[in-house]
C-alpha cells in the first residue's frame, strides 16, 4: 500500500478505537461527574478531526493504487473484505457528521473554540441522530473486530503478506 494509505489507516484506526472506547465510557458516566465536560470536549474535538481524515482516506482509497487481494481468498472472503472496507470508510465520515449535527447550537472544541452549526435541528431530530451516532459506533466496533481478526487470520493462519502490506 502507498505510504499515504498506510499512515491514514494507522491514525484513523487508533483514533476510532479510542473514540469508541471514550464514547462508551462517557455514556456510562454520570451527568454531574466533574470530568464529563472535559472528556466530552475531547470526544468532540477528536471526532471532528476524524471527518477530514476520513475524507482524505476515502480519496486515497479511490485514487491511489492498492495491491490485489491474495489469490487464495475465497469469493465470500473477498466480498466480506470489500464490505468491511466500504463500511469503515463510510463510518469514519458518517459518525462525526451525526455527532456534529446532534450537538445542537453550541459545539465547542479545543477549549472554547465554537464550531458554527450549519443546520438548525429540533430536539427530536437531534435525538434520532444520537441514536444513529451510537448505533454506527457499535457496528463499527464489531466490524473493526472482524477487520482485525481477518488481518490476524491472514498473518498467522494463511501466512500471506496481507498484514505486512499495510504495516
Amino acid at each position: 500500500y502507498p505510504a499515504t494509505i498506510r499512515w491514514l489507516h494507522r491514525i484513523i484506526a487508533l483514533l476510532m478505537i479510542f473514540m469508541i472506547a471514550l464514547g462508551w465510557y462517557l455514556s456510562e458516566m454520570e451527568y454531574e461527574h466533574p470530568d464529563k465536560a472535559m472528556l466530552l470536549q475531547l470526544h468532540r474535538t477528536i471526532g471532528l478531526s476524524l471527518f477530514p481524515l476520513g475524507l482524505a482516506h476515502l480519496w486515497a482509497y479511490a485514487y491511489l493504487p492498492r495491491p490485489a487481494f491474495s489469490a487464495h481468498l475465497q469469493p465470500w472472503e473477498k466480498t466480506l473484505a470489500k464490505l468491511a472496507h466500504f463500511f469503515l470508510l463510510y463510518v469514519v465520515i458518517a459518525i462525526p457528521v451525526a455527532g456534529y449535527l446532534m450537538s445542537g447550537d453550541k459545539l465547542l472544541v479545543l477549549g472554547d473554540t465554537a464550531v458554527p452549526q450549519l443546520l438548525e435541528l429540533n430536539k427530536g431530530l437531534r435525538k434520532t441522530l444520537f441514536g444513529v451516532h451510537e448505533t454506527l459506533a457499535w457496528i463499527a466496533a464489531f466490524v473493526i473486530g472482524l477487520h482485525v481478526g481477518g488481518a490476524l487470520k491472514h498473518h498467522f493462519i494463511d501466512k500471506d503478506d496481507t498484514l505486512r502490506k499495510m504495516l
